[in-house]
């Protein structure tokens, strides 16, 4: 039994082992791979200096039409505040009318007869 568990756990060593060797090799050669691949973008700079000077150019306008003070981010963020100060101020206009309504029952003759009925106990000439 302790033979058995000592060679599983070798053989899992071992493949992890291998596993970690190949990853690494993987690693060095996609680090070389990127090492030749920015010195490939250098010498091609060098050689076309308008290429990516253009292209830095078209960068920077795309970053400031995206990004800037009037870009499609700020541009989105204030319509989402737009959209949520007019929801708030429809649900205001709603409340304001309630309170007209309110207002104007409040103001009926029966509303106030009632109220002074109720509130302050007054009754009318003969009423118990």
């Amino acid at each position: 039994m302790l033979d058995q568990l000592k060679s599983q756990v070798s053989a899992l060593v071992s493949t992890s082992l291998a596993q970690r060797g190949e990853f690494l090799r993987k690693e060095f050669y996609r680090k070389i791979q990127l090492k030749s691949w920015l010195r490939r973008v250098g010498e091609d700079a060098v050689a076309r200096p308008k290429k990516y000077v253009g292209l830095a150019i078209v960068g920077f306008l795309l970053f400031g039409a995206l990004f800037g003070d009037y870009g499609l981010a700020t541009r989105i963020r204030l319509e989402i505040q737009r959209a949520r100060l007019q929801a708030e101020l429809e649900a205001e206009h709603r409340r304001a009318e309630t309170l007209a309504a309110q207002i104007a029952n409040a103001k009926s003759l029966e509303t106030i007869e009632k109220l002074a009925r109720e509130k302050y106990g007054f009754r009318k000439p003969g009423e118990t």
